[in-house]
């Protein structure tokens, strides 16, 4: 790996972790507050039960992250399909989840689905804030050649 590789895959990084410290807590709450909500409309089964969902929906979300930030390289195109593939099996997991539990008669199945919602739009919203507000290079700054070979100032700067 060249030193440019390490330095885009570095700063790729720590914009994982950036989103993952953006979204844990927020998201985290918001479910903590669904559980409050579903405690008082449903009970301790329904608190329960959403408690769960919580701890199911940030476990998926944080390992989701924590594997972008693993896999990470100065490829776009392969961050980008891997970011999907991560995501999609997220969605596809939690859905199997959902379904599975949702009719097992010791869960509260509304609870639990709805407290999984809560924390996955939450998580969601707060990725794409922290990724929005993120400073990323748009491109990589370089000297330009001219037909010399010798490398001239500012591009934008006035022509000789």
């Amino acid at each position: 790996m060249t030193s440019e590789q390490v330095r885009t895959a570095s700063a790729q990084s720590a914009l994982f972790a950036a989103m993952l410290r953006t979204a844990l807590l927020p998201g985290t709450v918001c479910g903590l507050v669904a559980v409050v909500v579903l405690w008082a409309s449903r009970g301790v089964s329904g608190a329960l039960a959403a408690a769960g969902g919580v701890a199911v929906a940030v476990i998926f979300f944080a390992s989701g992250l924590l594997v972008m930030k693993r896999v990470v390289d100065d490829n776009p195109m392969t961050l980008v399909t891997a970011a999907l593939a991560v995501f999609l099996g997220q969605v596809i997991f939690l859905g199997l989840i959902i379904l599975s539990l949702g009719r097992a008669s010791w869960l509260d199945g509304v609870a639990f689905g709805v407290a999984i919602l809560v924390v996955a739009l939450a998580w969601q919203v707060l990725q794409i804030v922290a990724f929005s507000r993120a400073r990323r290079l748009v491109y990589e700054p370089s000297a330009v050649q001219d037909t010399t070979g010798d490398a001239t100032q500012d591009p934008t700067g006035p022509v000789q």
